[in-house]
């Protein structure tokens, strides 16, 4: 095989392996989990259990899934709870 095909040929080949891979990767390149943080407010009068459970029921109810929850405090005094929630990308 005359040198310059030869060189050519690998030139191509390598520049449809350096063009293949990042599309390749994208493709196979899953999104990543999204995460939201709500506050709750402990001073609305409802009480924060009922606050929670409602927030609860409505993040369910649009696709989110509960991660954590921490009580937020201010000099000893309960203020609220920070809960998180969690959402999967759409399977493809």
């Amino acid at each position: 095989m005359d040198t310059r095909i030869a060189r050519l040929l690998a030139t191509v080949v390598a520049v449809a392996a350096v063009t293949a891979t990042p599309q390749a990767l994208a493709a196979d390149k899953q999104q990543a989990t999204t995460m939201v943080t709500v506050h709750v407010n402990a001073h609305t009068g409802n009480g924060v259990a009922k606050d929670v459970n409602e927030l609860h029921a409505k993040m369910e109810q649009d696709g989110w899934r509960f991660a954590s929850m921490v009580a937020h405090t201010e000099n000893g005094d309960t203020e609220g709870v920070w809960v998180t929630y969690t959402r999967e990308p759409p399977a493809r």
